[in-house]
C-alpha cells in the first residue's frame, strides 16, 4: 500500500485539517524548498508546462515495466502538498490522483521504514497500518512467506534537489512475483530512483523559465504602458505603474524613488487599494544610499526580520536598515524587496515591494524579474524625466519669447511717439529758406527718421502677428485683386529702376481665407524685396495659381540671389545676408520674419529656390477658400 499521491492508498480517512498547513512533524522534516512554492496550483493540476508531465509519466511506466511492479506514481511537493503528476496501475484507483495531502503525512514512514538508499520500505508487520491522508489498500490477500509482498507494505523513495529538500515521492506496489524486492531490483530502483529525482528538478527548473518568461512579458507590458503616452508625466509614470507591481507581485505595497542630484527627489508611495503612505526621511535616506550602489553591483535586496543582507551595498547601511525595519513593522508590513532603477550606468530611482505576513517569501525568480523590472521601469523613468525637462525649456523658451515680444511692443510704442514728433519738425524746417548746408543735414536727418520709423513699424508688425494671443480674424481674400493691388503701388519704383514687371494670374477662383492687410504685407514684402536686389535691366514676375485646395504664390527675379549659407537664417528677425553687394541695400533684416510669420499663422507653407548671382523665387502655398 501506499500513499494516494504516491502510490496507490489505503482507506478514505483525510489527514486533520490543522496538519495540512504544517510541511514536517518530528525529527524527520521532509522540508519544502523555497524555489517550488509558488508553482502550486489551485487544482492541484500542476506544471504549465505538459511536456514535464509527460517526461515523468515515461518514467513511471518504466519503474513498472522493466523492475516489475504493476503500481507506480510520481508525486512532486506543491506548496507544501503532495500533487500526482504521473500513474500507472488500475484505472479504479485514479480518482485518488487529484486529492492532495501535506508534506507531513509522510513522516511516520520517515520515523518508521528502513532505509534503501533513496527508498524507504516499511514491513506491514512493523506498523499498525493506521497514517493520517489518502491511503487504500490493492489486494485483500497476499501470499505466506518471509519474503511475500503484503498489500500494507510500504515501498517509496524520497526525491531531493542538490540542497536535500524534498521535491517528489515515487512509489511502487504489487510486484507480480508477489515478492518483495531482492538486491537486484532494489538497485535497478536505486537507479530509476536517481533519473526520476532529476527528471522532478528538471521539471521545476523548466517551470521556472516559464514563470520568468511570463514575468519578462509582464514587464515589457508594464514598461509600454508606463511609458505610452508621449505627453504623460513623471507624475503620470509614477501613478500608472503602481497598480501593475503590487498585482504582477502579489505586493501589500510600493514604493517608487526618483533619485535626482541634489536633494531628495520624488517619492510615490501607496499600499494596494491605492492610499498614501507616509515615509520617514532615514528610510527616503536609506533609499538614495542604497539605489546606486545595488545598480553598481546589478543585485536587489530583501529585507525582513532575521534576514541578514549578504551585499556588499548594504555595508554601513546597518542603523538605516534597522530604521526600514521598524517602519516596516508599523505599518503591519513584514518583508520588502528593493530593487534599483537605472538606465546604462546611471541610477534613476530606487523601487520597494511590501508583504504582509500571510503572504509567501520572495521566490529567486521575483527576484530575478524585480531586477529586470528595475532597468525597463528605469528606462521609463527617463523619458519621462528627459519630457519634462523638454516641457521646463519650451515653457522657459516660450516665456522668454513672449518677454521679447512685450518688450519689442513697449520699446516701439515708447519711440513711435518722439520719433512722430522729430518727424513733424524736420517738415517744419524742410518749409523754411535755409541755407545750402543746413538743407543738408535737414533732409539726412528726415531720411534717418523715416527709416527709423519704418523700423518701428516693422517691429510692431512682427510683434503683433507673432503673439499667439492676437487671433487670426478670417475673411475671404481675392489674391487676384490683392496682387493687383501691390503692382500699382510698385510699378513706378520699377519702371524708375529700369526693371521688368509680369503678372500671371490664372482666370480662376484665387481666393484664401485670412487677415487682409497681414496678405496685403506678405505680397508687398516679397515684391518689394524681388524689385530691391534685382539691378537694372532685370525681370521681376509675379505668379498667382490654383492647385486643387490650394493657392500659390510665385515671385522670381533675376536679380542678386541668394547663397547656400544665407538661406539657413533667411527667415529671422534681423538677418542681414552676407553678399556685399546686397547689404549696400537700405533694410531693416525684418520683411522676410514678418513674411514667414504671416505665412504660418495661416496655415502656410513657405519655400525659397535661389543660387547666388542667378536670382530668386519665393513660394507661398496658402489654403485656398
Amino acid at each position: 500500500m501506499a500513499d494516494g499521491h504516491g502510490a496507490t492508498s489505503a482507506g478514505d480517512r483525510h489527514p486533520d485539517p490543522a496538519a495540512v498547513s504544517d510541511v514536517a512533524h518530528g525529527p524527520h522534516e521532509a522540508v519544502l524548498p523555497e524555489a517550488v512554492a509558488m508553482y502550486s496550483h489551485p487544482d492541484h493540476t500542476g506544471w504549465s508546462d505538459s511536456s514535464a508531465r509527460a517526461v515523468l509519466q515515461l518514467m513511471v511506466e518504466s519503474v513498472a515495466e522493466m523492475i516489475g511492479f504493476e503500481v507506480a506514481a510520481l508525486s512532486v511537493v506543491l506548496d507544501g502538498e503532495l500533487v500526482t503528476m504521473a500513474y500507472t496501475g488500475p484505472a479504479e484507483f485514479r480518482e485518488y490522483l487529484g486529492q492532495a495531502d501535506p508534506v507531513s503525512v509522510l513522516d511516520p514512514i520517515l520515523e518508521q521504514a528502513e532505509t534503501w538508499g533513496r527508498f524507504r520500505f516499511l514491513a506491514a508487520e512493523d506498523y499498525d497500518g493506521g497514517f493520517e491522508g489518502h491511503w487504500v489498500t490493492m489486494a485483500s490477500e497476499w501470499a505466506d512467506g518471509p519474503d511475500s509482498w503484503n498489500p500494507l507494505d510500504v515501498l517509496m523513495g524520497f526525491l531531493t534537489d542538490d540542497d536535500g529538500q524534498l521535491v517528489g515521492v515515487l512509489s511502487v506496489d504489487r510486484p507480480p512475483s508477489g515478492r518483495r524486492p531482492d538486491a537486484a531490483q532494489r538497485s535497478l530502483l536505486e537507479r530509476y530512483a536517481a533519473q526520476a529525482e532529476r527528471a522532478v528538478i528538471t521539471a521545476f527548473e523548466r517551470e521556472e523559465m516559464v514563470q520568468q518568461i511570463a514575468h519578462a512579458e509582464a514587464a515589457r507590458r508594464l514598461v509600454r504602458s508606463a511609458s505610452m503616452p508621449a505627453q504623460a508625466s513623471l507624475e503620470a509614470v509614477l501613478s500608472h505603474t503602481h497598480q501593475p507591481l503590487v498585482e504582477g507581485f502579489g505586493a501589500a505595497g510600493s514604493w517608487i524613488q526618483v533619485l535626482e542630484p541634489h536633494g531628495a527627489g520624488r517619492g510615490y508611495a501607496r499600499a494596494r487599494e491605492g492610499a498614501v503612505v507616509e515615509l520617514s526621511d532615514r528610510v527616503v535616506d536609506l533609499a538614495r544610499l542604497l539605489a546606486p550602489r545595488l545598480w553598481e553591483e546589478q543585485q536587489v535586496l530583501v529585507i525582513a526580520e532575521g534576514v541578514e543582507p549578504s551585499l556588499s551595498a548594504a555595508s554601513g547601511a546597518g542603523p538605516l536598515l534597522d530604521e526600514a525595519r521598524r517602519q516596516l513593522e508599523e505599518l503591519g508590513l513584514t518583508s520588502a524587496l528593493a530593487v534599483p532603477l537605472g538606465a546604462g550606468a546611471e541610477c534613476l530611482g530606487f523601487l520597494v515591494l511590501v508583504r504582509r505576513a500571510q503572504d509567501p517569501q520572495w521566490s529567486p525568480v521575483e527576484i530575478d524579474s524585480a531586477l529586470q523590472i528595475g532597468h525597463d521601469l528605469g528606462t521609463a523613468l527617463m523619458m519621462a524625466q528627459a519630457l519634462e525637462r523638454e516641457r521646463n525649456l519650451v515653457r522657459e523658451l516660450q516665456q522668454l519669447e513672449d518677454y521679447r515680444s512685450r518688450l519689442i511692443t513697449t520699446l516701439s510704442h515708447e519711440l513711435r511717439t518722439p520719433l512722430t514728433v522729430i518727424s513733424g519738425n524736420l517738415e517744419m524746417l524742410g518749409d523754411l529758406d535755409l541755407e545750402d548746408g543746413a538743407s543738408r543735414y535737414q533732409e539726412a536727418m528726415a531720411r534717418g527718421t523715416n527709416r527709423m520709423q519704418k523700423l518701428v513699424d516693422d517691429l510692431l508688425l512682427l510683434a503683433r502677428v507673432s503673439d499667439p494671443a492676437h487671433p487670426l480674424v478670417r475673411v475671404p481674400v481675392d489674391l487676384q485683386d490683392a496682387t493687383l493691388a501691390v503692382v500699382s503701388l510698385v510699378g513706378s519704383t520699377a519702371q524708375a529702376k529700369g526693371l521688368t514687371l509680369h503678372v500671371e494670374l490664372e482666370p480662376t477662383e484665387l481666393v484664401v481665407a485670412g487677415d487682409p492687410s497681414e496678405i496685403d504685407r506678405l505680397l508687398g514684402n516679397l515684391v518689394s524685396n524681388a524689385l530691391k536686389y534685382t539691378p537694372t535691366g532685370g525681370t521681376v514676375t509675379i505668379a498667382v495659381s490654383r492647385r486643387t485646395d490650394a493657392v500659390i504664390v510665385r515671385v522670381s527675379d533675376d536679380g542678386l540671389g541668394i547663397s547656400d549659407e544665407d538661406q539657413v537664417g533667411l527667415f529671422r528677425a534681423f538677418f542681414r545676408t552676407t553678399n556685399p553687394d546686397a547689404l549696400r541695400e537700405p533694410g531693416t533684416g525684418l520683411g522676410l520674419a514678418i513674411v514667414a510669420t504671416i505665412v504660418e499663422r495661416h496655415a502656410g507653407e513657405i519655400q525659397v529656390s535661389s543660387r547666388l548671382g542667378a536670382g530668386t523665387t519665393v513660394t507661398v502655398t496658402l489654403p485656398a477658400a
